[in-house]
Protein backbone atom coordinates (compact mmCIF):
# COMPACT_ATOMS: atom_id res chain seq x y z
CA UNK A 1 0.00 0.00 0.00
CA UNK A 2 1.26 3.66 -1.05
CA UNK A 3 0.72 6.56 1.13
CA UNK A 4 -1.79 9.17 -0.55
CA UNK A 5 -1.29 11.87 -1.78
CA UNK A 6 2.69 11.96 -1.70
CA UNK A 7 2.49 8.79 -4.12
CA UNK A 8 -0.13 9.67 -6.31
CA UNK A 9 1.77 13.37 -7.05
CA UNK A 10 4.30 11.48 -8.15
CA UNK A 11 1.81 9.95 -10.90
CA UNK A 12 0.16 13.31 -11.65
CA UNK A 13 3.06 15.36 -11.81
CA UNK A 14 4.94 13.10 -13.95
CA UNK A 15 1.88 12.59 -16.35
CA UNK A 16 1.20 16.37 -16.54
CA UNK A 17 4.69 16.80 -17.88
CA UNK A 18 4.51 14.24 -20.10
CA UNK A 19 1.39 15.77 -21.57
CA UNK A 20 2.97 18.83 -22.37
CA UNK A 21 6.65 17.43 -23.42
CA UNK A 22 5.74 14.31 -24.92
CA UNK A 23 2.28 15.21 -26.40
CA UNK A 24 2.58 18.72 -27.42
CA UNK A 25 -0.22 20.28 -24.79
CA UNK A 26 -0.57 23.59 -24.17
CA UNK A 27 2.10 24.98 -21.55
CA UNK A 28 -0.72 25.61 -18.84
CA UNK A 29 -1.51 22.03 -18.42
CA UNK A 30 1.34 22.71 -16.12
CA UNK A 31 0.00 25.00 -14.17
CA UNK A 32 -2.49 21.60 -12.95
CA UNK A 33 -2.15 20.61 -9.31
CA UNK A 34 -3.57 17.52 -7.99
CA UNK A 35 -6.08 17.24 -5.09
CA UNK A 36 -6.90 13.65 -4.10
CA UNK A 37 -9.50 15.21 -1.85
CA UNK A 38 -12.26 16.17 -4.88
CA UNK A 39 -12.22 12.45 -5.69
CA UNK A 40 -13.78 9.02 -4.21
CA UNK A 41 -14.12 5.50 -5.73
CA UNK A 42 -17.48 4.49 -6.78
CA UNK A 43 -17.24 7.39 -9.74
CA UNK A 44 -18.24 6.65 -13.11
CA UNK A 45 -15.93 9.17 -15.69
CA UNK A 46 -18.09 9.63 -19.29
CA UNK A 47 -14.85 10.21 -21.08
CA UNK A 48 -16.98 10.90 -23.82
CA UNK A 49 -18.57 13.90 -22.56
CA UNK A 50 -16.14 14.65 -19.91
CA UNK A 51 -18.48 14.32 -17.45
CA UNK A 52 -18.16 12.41 -13.55
CA UNK A 53 -21.26 10.26 -12.40
CA UNK A 54 -22.63 9.23 -9.03
CA UNK A 55 -25.44 6.77 -9.83
CA UNK A 56 -27.20 4.64 -7.32
CA UNK A 57 -28.14 0.80 -7.04
CA UNK A 58 -31.03 1.59 -9.65
CA UNK A 59 -28.77 3.02 -12.12
CA UNK A 60 -29.99 7.06 -11.56
CA UNK A 61 -27.29 9.70 -11.94
CA UNK A 62 -28.11 11.51 -8.62
CA UNK A 63 -24.71 13.95 -8.79
CA UNK A 64 -22.99 14.86 -12.38
CA UNK A 65 -19.87 16.84 -12.69
CA UNK A 66 -18.45 17.98 -16.22
CA UNK A 67 -15.28 18.51 -15.20
CA UNK A 68 -14.54 20.32 -11.90
CA UNK A 69 -18.50 22.33 -12.49
CA UNK A 70 -21.65 20.55 -10.92
CA UNK A 71 -24.13 19.72 -14.14
CA UNK A 72 -27.89 21.38 -13.43
CA UNK A 73 -31.06 18.92 -12.33
CA UNK A 74 -32.21 19.63 -16.37
CA UNK A 75 -29.13 18.98 -18.21
CA UNK A 76 -28.31 15.68 -15.81
CA UNK A 77 -31.58 14.66 -16.80
CA UNK A 78 -31.59 15.38 -20.34
CA UNK A 79 -28.27 13.26 -21.00
CA UNK A 80 -28.68 10.22 -18.31
CA UNK A 81 -32.38 9.75 -17.68
CA UNK A 82 -33.81 6.09 -18.23
CA UNK A 83 -36.61 5.98 -20.65
CA UNK A 84 -39.92 4.13 -20.43
CA UNK A 85 -38.19 1.32 -22.16
CA UNK A 86 -34.68 1.56 -21.62
CA UNK A 87 -32.18 1.86 -18.36
CA UNK A 88 -29.14 3.12 -18.88
CA UNK A 89 -26.11 -0.03 -17.84
CA UNK A 90 -23.28 2.53 -18.09
CA UNK A 91 -21.08 -0.61 -19.66
CA UNK A 92 -20.40 1.04 -22.45
CA UNK A 93 -16.58 1.79 -23.74
CA UNK A 94 -17.07 5.12 -23.09
CA UNK A 95 -17.80 4.84 -19.41
CA UNK A 96 -14.74 3.99 -16.91
CA UNK A 97 -15.73 2.76 -13.33
CA UNK A 98 -13.47 4.79 -11.05
CA UNK A 99 -13.00 1.63 -8.47
CA UNK A 100 -9.50 2.10 -7.24
CA UNK A 101 -7.38 5.34 -5.48
CA UNK A 102 -4.89 4.71 -8.23
CA UNK A 103 -7.55 5.83 -10.84
CA UNK A 104 -7.85 9.68 -9.08
CA UNK A 105 -4.98 10.55 -10.48
CA UNK A 106 -6.83 9.83 -13.94
CA UNK A 107 -9.58 11.26 -12.67
CA UNK A 108 -8.05 14.63 -11.86
CA UNK A 109 -5.70 15.11 -14.67
CA UNK A 110 -8.78 14.17 -16.96
CA UNK A 111 -11.13 17.13 -15.20
CA UNK A 112 -8.59 19.56 -15.55
CA UNK A 113 -7.77 19.30 -19.42
CA UNK A 114 -11.92 19.35 -19.59
CA UNK A 115 -11.91 22.60 -17.97
CA UNK A 116 -9.00 23.84 -20.12
CA UNK A 117 -10.68 23.02 -23.06
CA UNK A 118 -13.79 24.40 -22.25
CA UNK A 119 -12.02 27.74 -21.05
CA UNK A 120 -9.97 27.63 -25.02
CA UNK A 121 -13.57 27.53 -26.38
CA UNK A 122 -14.78 30.52 -24.68
CA UNK A 123 -11.67 32.88 -24.53
CA UNK A 124 -9.83 34.21 -26.99
CA UNK A 125 -7.24 32.57 -28.32
CA UNK A 126 -3.99 35.01 -26.94
CA UNK A 127 -5.13 34.07 -23.48
CA UNK A 128 -3.30 30.89 -24.66
CA UNK A 129 -0.27 31.79 -26.13
CA UNK A 130 -1.80 30.55 -29.41
CA UNK A 131 -2.25 26.78 -28.32
CA UNK A 132 -5.87 27.32 -28.45
CA UNK A 133 -5.84 25.17 -31.63
CA UNK A 134 -4.21 21.91 -29.95
CA UNK A 135 -7.36 21.31 -27.52
CA UNK A 136 -9.68 22.57 -29.78
CA UNK A 137 -8.79 19.61 -32.27
CA UNK A 138 -8.88 16.45 -29.44
CA UNK A 139 -11.83 15.26 -28.10
CA UNK A 140 -12.84 14.32 -24.97
CA UNK A 141 -12.44 10.48 -25.08
CA UNK A 142 -9.13 11.55 -26.58
CA UNK A 143 -7.99 13.99 -23.93
CA UNK A 144 -8.92 10.72 -21.45
CA UNK A 145 -6.71 8.53 -24.08
CA UNK A 146 -3.87 10.69 -23.52
CA UNK A 147 -4.26 10.95 -19.80
CA UNK A 148 -4.11 7.64 -19.52
CA UNK A 149 -1.42 6.38 -21.91
CA UNK A 150 0.89 9.17 -19.92
CA UNK A 151 0.07 7.86 -16.26
CA UNK A 152 0.55 4.22 -17.48
CA UNK A 153 3.97 5.07 -18.74
CA UNK A 154 5.01 6.80 -15.54
CA UNK A 155 4.84 3.35 -13.96
CA UNK A 156 6.67 1.80 -16.67
CA UNK A 157 9.75 4.30 -17.16
CA UNK A 158 10.86 5.25 -13.90
CA UNK A 159 9.33 8.55 -12.73
CA UNK A 160 7.46 7.40 -10.13
CA UNK A 161 9.28 3.97 -9.36
CA UNK A 162 12.73 5.88 -9.01
CA UNK A 163 11.65 8.20 -6.70
CA UNK A 164 9.98 5.79 -4.66
CA UNK A 165 12.98 3.90 -4.73
CA UNK A 166 15.42 6.39 -3.13
CA UNK A 167 12.84 7.35 -0.25
CA UNK A 168 10.60 3.80 0.05
CA UNK A 169 9.39 5.45 3.72
CA UNK A 170 7.81 8.65 1.74
CA UNK A 171 5.83 6.02 -0.25
CA UNK A 172 4.96 2.97 0.94
CA UNK A 173 2.73 2.13 3.69
CA UNK A 174 4.85 -0.25 6.77
CA UNK A 175 2.34 -2.85 7.61
CA UNK A 176 3.92 -4.25 10.49
CA UNK A 177 1.34 -7.25 10.02
CA UNK A 178 2.62 -8.13 6.93
CA UNK A 179 5.62 -10.49 7.33
CA UNK A 180 3.89 -12.36 10.97
CA UNK A 181 0.76 -12.88 8.33
CA UNK A 182 2.84 -14.45 5.37
CA UNK A 183 4.85 -16.67 7.80
CA UNK A 184 1.73 -18.37 9.49
CA UNK A 185 0.45 -19.26 5.99
CA UNK A 186 3.48 -20.71 5.24
CA UNK A 187 3.85 -22.77 8.44
CA UNK A 188 -0.11 -23.78 8.01
CA UNK A 189 1.22 -25.16 4.40
CA UNK A 190 -0.44 -22.61 2.50
CA UNK A 191 0.94 -21.77 -0.94
CA UNK A 192 2.27 -18.04 -1.47
CA UNK A 193 3.05 -16.52 -4.79
CA UNK A 194 3.56 -12.81 -5.22
CA UNK A 195 2.73 -11.18 -8.75
CA UNK A 196 3.79 -7.79 -9.82
CA UNK A 197 3.71 -5.46 -12.85
CA UNK A 198 7.03 -4.08 -11.17
CA UNK A 199 10.86 -5.17 -12.10
CA UNK A 200 13.09 -6.79 -10.13
CA UNK A 201 15.35 -4.10 -9.31
CA UNK A 202 12.35 -2.58 -7.88
CA UNK A 203 10.42 -5.34 -5.92
CA UNK A 204 13.78 -6.14 -4.30
CA UNK A 205 13.75 -2.57 -3.07
CA UNK A 206 10.39 -2.14 -1.73
CA UNK A 207 10.08 -6.34 -0.32
CA UNK A 208 13.28 -5.13 1.69
CA UNK A 209 11.34 -2.65 3.04
CA UNK A 210 8.54 -4.05 3.30
CA UNK A 211 10.64 -6.73 5.53
CA UNK A 212 13.06 -5.05 7.75
CA UNK A 213 10.83 -1.80 7.87
CA UNK A 214 13.00 0.45 7.09
CA UNK A 215 15.37 1.17 3.68
CA UNK A 216 17.99 -1.18 3.77
CA UNK A 217 21.97 -0.95 2.75
CA UNK A 218 23.04 -3.06 -0.41
CA UNK A 219 24.49 -6.08 1.05
CA UNK A 220 21.63 -6.49 3.42
CA UNK A 221 18.98 -6.19 -0.21
CA UNK A 222 21.23 -8.46 -2.14
CA UNK A 223 20.01 -11.39 0.62
CA UNK A 224 16.55 -10.53 -0.47
CA UNK A 225 15.73 -12.43 2.87
CA UNK A 226 12.02 -11.49 2.21
CA UNK A 227 12.22 -13.97 -0.67
CA UNK A 228 11.67 -17.06 2.07
CA UNK A 229 8.27 -15.69 2.48
CA UNK A 230 7.02 -17.12 -0.63
CA UNK A 231 6.93 -20.30 -2.88
CA UNK A 232 7.09 -18.56 -6.19
CA UNK A 233 7.83 -14.52 -7.18
CA UNK A 234 7.05 -13.63 -10.82
CA UNK A 235 7.90 -10.03 -11.90
CA UNK A 236 7.41 -8.19 -14.59
CA UNK A 237 4.12 -10.04 -15.15
CA UNK A 238 2.25 -7.69 -16.92
CA UNK A 239 -0.59 -7.59 -15.90
CA UNK A 240 -3.61 -7.97 -16.79
CA UNK A 241 -2.41 -8.92 -20.15
CA UNK A 242 -0.64 -11.73 -19.38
Amino acid sequence: QYKQPAFDKLAFDGARDKLVYSLGYPKAVLNFEYNHEFWVRGLIIDTQRGNFLKIDRHKYVRIAYHGFTEMSSEIRKTLYSRTFNKIPSFSEKHFVNLDTLFQHVDAHLFASLVELKDAHDTQHEEDFDGEIGFLDGKTYEELYRDVRACVDLCHRDGVIKDVVAENPEKYIVHDKGLVPMLRNFRDSGVKVFLLTNSYWEYTSVAMNFLFHGEKVNEQLMLKNEWMELFDIVIVGSCKPAF
